[in-house]
């Protein structure tokens, strides 16, 4: 993120990342990813077999329906079919080797494909997908997570308000009372908003986002899954919000605006009482359980 202390941006200015001191200055997502003055570890090629097909809307104009307000959304019309992802491993002699690059990447598709989705307009209902063969060397829960761990180990560390964390993360899954229409899927963001503009006014743009002067992105994501009759939900509220607001009472607003679409199937979030599989308190073993399952 730039919107933070120039201090505590990846890498810190007027550094010249060398082989020797990468592993000081550079967090454990840019020695992967890649930062400035430093290339990350693989290259991707990218093959596609895809038509025009499910959207959250179609191409189509969809009318909030909503009284006191009217609002149109647009979403251009999907895409589906196969896309096949070549992932090259760019080994050095400092840093993580192929296997670990390799299990680290494909470690991170199995994440999103479980709990969010993948590309642009996430928060829009794009980017869903399955495997159509597992791929070789898909790592077992148990060891993305320990090798995540062992990553995290290694170079900058420090919890910032601003940088996004696995534990100020949920994802959540509900199980709908009848199939979706596209205008269905449209009210309820609408009506998200609505609520969060009436019960928490200062967080509206922070988590919602807005687009004008100032671009800020939703930290709430939803899809629509192709059956219509399930609906993902997941986003990343960190501890520092703004005026210092509670995010227990956040996080309980949110919850509890999924319970009249039906039945809240899953909901997962680290060193919870609201987790539907238990409360973990260690951030591996968090993570391991959701890639299980």
């Amino acid at each position: 993120p730039t919107d933070i202390d120039e201090g505590t941006r990846c890498p810190r200015p007027n550094v010249t990342i060398t082989e020797r001191n990468w592993d000081y200055e550079l967090c454990p997502a840019c020695q992967l990813f890649g930062a400035t003055g430093w290339a990350k570890r693989f290259t991707l090629a990218l093959d596609e077999e895809t038509k025009l097909a499910y959207p959250p809307t179609g191409r189509e104009r969809v009318q909030a329906g909503r009284p006191r307000k009217r609002s149109a959304w647009f979403f251009p019309q999907g895409r589906e079919g196969k896309i096949t992802l070549t992932i090259l491993p760019l080994p050095r002699r400092i840093g993580p080797g192929s296997q670990t690059v390799s299990l680290l990447l494909l470690g991170l598709l199995d994440f999103i494909r479980r709990n969010a989705a993948l590309g642009a307009k996430t928060n829009l209902g794009y980017g869903l997908f399955e495997w159509e063969e597992v791929p070789d060397g898909l790592p077992t829960p148990a060891a993305f997570a320990k090798a995540v761990q062992e990553q995290a180990q290694q170079g900058r560390m420090g919890h910032q308000d601003r940088w996004p964390h696995l534990q100020e993360m949920f994802f959540a899954e509900v199980r709908l009372k009848r199939e979706w229409e596209p205008t269905d899927f449209v009210n309820f963001k609408y009506d998200l908003r609505a609520a969060l503009r009436e019960q928490f006014p200062h967080l509206l743009y922070f988590l919602l986002g807005r687009v004008g002067n100032e671009n800020i992105a939703s930290k709430v994501k939803m899809a629509l899954l192709p059956d219509r009759q399930r609906l993902r939900v997941w986003g990343w509220v960190p501890h520092g919000l703004p005026d210092e607001e509670d995010r227990g009472k956040v996080m309980d607003f949110l919850r509890s605006r999924l319970d009249p679409l039906g039945q809240v199937a899953r909901w997962r979030e680290f060193d919870s009482d609201r987790d539907t599989e238990g409360r973990y308190a260690d951030p591996t073993q968090f993570l391991q359980s959701l890639m299980e399952g």
